[in-house]
């Protein structure tokens, strides 16, 4: 018989306090990156009519480098903490249905995801979004320019790898020991949209962390959604550094028919994750 504790302002504050932690760490580090580069425009003539403009563009320019150092200095605080939180669970009896985690599980895991994410930026696209978020243009322009090195460690490895951490490990099992599945997978995925700060990338982040949500109660294992998170970012970043989405967008019988194919992928790959239980 599973066990749920009641819902609470403090097991409701329990699940989100990781987020804005994770949150505080990003501005934390560009906080440390300003200071830096004040100290450098103090002792160096800048070329710069005022320090408050050096310092922006200077920060403008490596905003996914300043992301990365925010990630590999997350990943360690929220591994320590969901690892706190499993073995507290199993001292407290809680009965976790797992099972074998094959490579099998983990492709059809990351073939899905990435077929997701094309389905949902398809669907997005014809919706008029973009016009309700003047941050999103910025946002784009941060995650898909600069070192290609840098933006696939950050976007594609490292960030899904803090946010899954965050957003399943900790936010999403902790309210699923207060509520039932489905309720836990819809809050917590409100809560992943709201985090990403647009309407755009909130909605998109809402629609696909239903499924790394579900994910992570069908298997039981961080590991599972972290793969799918991986792979999805991957998957786009490397479609829009290539311009291939301009190419796919740009003609729509090509665009409603990958969109309607990476639906179906989808779905395929869903049945045989959710039949290898």
């Amino acid at each position: 018989m599973e066990r749920r504790r009641k819902v609470t302002l403090s097991g409701i504050w329990g699940g989100i306090y990781p987020m804005l932690l994770y949150t505080c760490m990003q501005l934390g580090t560009s906080a440390v990156y300003g200071i830096v580069l004040a100290v450098s425009a103090l002792r160096a003539d800048t070329g710069y009519a005022d320090m408050e403009s050096y310092i922006l563009d200077r920060a403008a320019e490596h905003t996914m480098t300043i992301l990365l150092v925010s990630m590999l200095l997350s990943i360690p605080i929220f591994a320590w903490l969901y690892s706190c939180d499993v073995q507290k669970k199993k001292r407290a009896g809680w009965n976790e249905d797992w099972f074998p985690l094959t490579e099998g599980m983990l492709l059809w895991t990351a073939v899905g995801c990435a077929a997701l994410a094309l389905f949902c930026n398809g669907v997005i696209s014809l919706l008029p979004l973009a016009q309700w978020s003047d941050s999103y243009e910025e946002v784009s322009e941060t995650l898909y320019s600069g070192n290609i090195w840098i933006r696939i460690a950050g976007v594609a490895f490292f960030g899904p790898a803090v946010e899954e951490l965050v957003m399943r490990g900790l936010l999403y099992q902790r309210f699923r020991t207060m509520m039932r599945p489905m309720a836990a997978i819809l809050w917590s995925s409100l809560a992943f949209g709201i985090f990403h700060g647009n309407i755009v990338q909130g909605v998109y982040a809402f629609l696909v962390g239903l499924f790394f949500a579900w994910l992570m109660e069908h298997s039981q294992r961080i590991l599972v959604p972290m793969v799918g998170h991986m792979a999805a970012n991957l998957f786009v970043l490397l479609l829009e550094d290539g311009n291939l989405l301009e190419v796919i967008y740009g003609s729509v019988p090509m665009f409603l028919t990958i969109t309607m194919v990476s639906g179906i992928v989808f779905l395929c790959c869903f049945r045989i994750i959710k039949e290898l239980k």
